[in-house]
């Protein structure tokens, strides 16, 4: 495979530094325009790399897609393929890509709503992503949330299953790209204990285009063999189209990262720690700047639990330059520090990562400062303080963006990014 120059990257100030350990590894191939990664480290030490690449032009998505794009310059359907490669050996070397849909299975996706992939404990390896699918009896297109797993490492998938309910409700009027409904923006972990966790931004409880989404998901207790019945989480006031994210603390609670929306069109990230049962009925803000907007922003809220600490990265759109803001809780969620600038002096900063390494916390981002797009990362304390300034990812000229990050066993991070049409990864060495 293809491979950028061996290089280190800069030292931190004060007695931390990070540095690649590795030439970089390209883990897609040149014939693919591929997109969107997210990274996952197993309890061996497996490194699974997941990542969107461009489908069948000639299906009927994309030519839906492909005559929006022609009018409006844009468009809100995608047709995408769905790909995997696996390192056994610590990050030295990827298996070949292998496709994890079937052919009649079109993942719908963007950069924006990016795939995840996670491990089990014993080594199954969990997909999940939204999914095109056609609702017979209004014959419109509706998105779904969808679930496989592969228990061979990563070689075969099973058949995809969808977790999401198709209802009969109709917005296609007032939903970016026709479609009646949508199960997507969603997220996946699992816990310390094993239960897998899908959730995923619902439009079924939306009455027309002023309303907001609805948080649902559901639940594995036997490494996903089989799922429990969907259940609303949070109801009606999450930014339709603003990924969320989950992690959980050491109890296996879950916690939900997402954009919530509250009076005056306001676009705050929130972090909700689940109930009794299993509900984030209340969500906390993490701060900043008031954003009020009357559209949805297309960002995620990033999120890393370590014990009582918790960490949270978000564009915000309301400071000024707009850019990630990093914030921090240090009693679970009930309150959070004033979020301060992860890369001040960007013109623009997007797209958060994180990963949780021993009582450090890595967090990487894509900004624009005097050039291209490119990837940048610095390491927070534990009471998510900067430690050092943001470190740009250097892999050679070119843009470098939306960057996956996931701790890794030997104390180091494995970083994956999209550099031209390539997913690219190597480690990071935490000191």
């Amino acid at each position: 495979m293809s491979k950028v120059p061996a290089f280190l990257l800069a030292l931190f100030t004060g007695t931390l530094s990070v540095a690649v350990s590795a030439a970089p590894i390209a883990v897609s191939t040149t014939g693919q325009l591929a997109l969107a990664p997210d990274v996952a480290v197993g309890p061996k030490g497996e490194i699974a790399i997941l990542w969107l690449a461009k489908g069948n032009p000639d299906t009927p998505e994309a030519k839906a897609a492909a005559a929006e794009r022609a009018k409006s310059g844009h468009s809100h359907r995608s047709s995408m393929n769905l790909y995997v490669a696996v390192s056994k050996d610590g990050g030295a070397s990827f298996s070949a890509p292998v496709r994890v849909n079937r052919e009649d299975d079109e993942v719908w996706g963007f950069a924006v709503s990016r795939p995840r992939v996670a491990w089990g404990r014993t080594g199954t390896l969990h997909v999940a992503y939204p999914a095109n699918e056609m609702q017979a009896k209004l014959g419109k297109s509706v998105l779904t949330a969808r679930y496989t797993r592969s228990t061979d490492g990563g070689a075969t998938f099973e058949a995809p299953r969808r977790l999401s309910t198709v209802t009969d409700s109709d917005l296609s009027s007032v939903i970016h790209g026709g479609f009646a409904s949508v199960a997507a923006f969603g997220t996946m972990g699992v816990a310390p204990n094993g239960n897998v966790h899908v959730l995923w931004i619902d439009t079924r409880d939306m009455k027309g285009g002023s309303d907001n989404g609805s948080v649902y998901g559901v639940v594995s207790r036997d490494d996903g063999v089989t799922f429990g019945p969907e259940e609303r989480l949070a109801a009606g006031d999450v930014c339709p189209c603003c990924q969320i994210n989950v992690a959980f603390d050491a109890k296996s609670r879950p916690l939900l990262a997402s954009r919530q929306v509250t009076a005056g069109n306001l676009r705050s990230s929130s972090v909700g720690r689940a109930d009794s049962a299993g509900h984030f009925t209340t969500r906390v803000s993490t701060g900043g700047t008031p954003w009020h907007l009357d559209g949805c922003p297309l960002k995620p809220t990033a999120m890393a639990v370590q014990g009582t600490h918790i960490y949270t990265a978000a564009h915000n759109g309301a400071d000024t330059p707009p850019g990630v803001m990093l914030s921090a809780s240090n009693d679970g969620g009930k309150t959070f520090a004033t979020p301060y600038a992860a890369h001040p002096g960007a013109q623009v900063s997007d797209a958060p990562a994180f990963a949780a390494i021993g009582q450090r916390v890595l967090v990487a981002w894509h900004a624009k400062t005097d050039g291209p797009r490119r990837v940048f990362y610095r390491t927070l304390d534990a009471d998510g303080s900067a430690l050092g300034a943001p470190v740009e990812l250097a892999t050679g000229e070119g843009s470098t963006q939306t960057p996956a990050l996931a701790a890794r066993p030997d104390g180091r991070a494995q970083i994956a990014w999209q550099q031209g049409d390539l997913i690219y990864t190597t480690a990071l060495e935490v000191k």
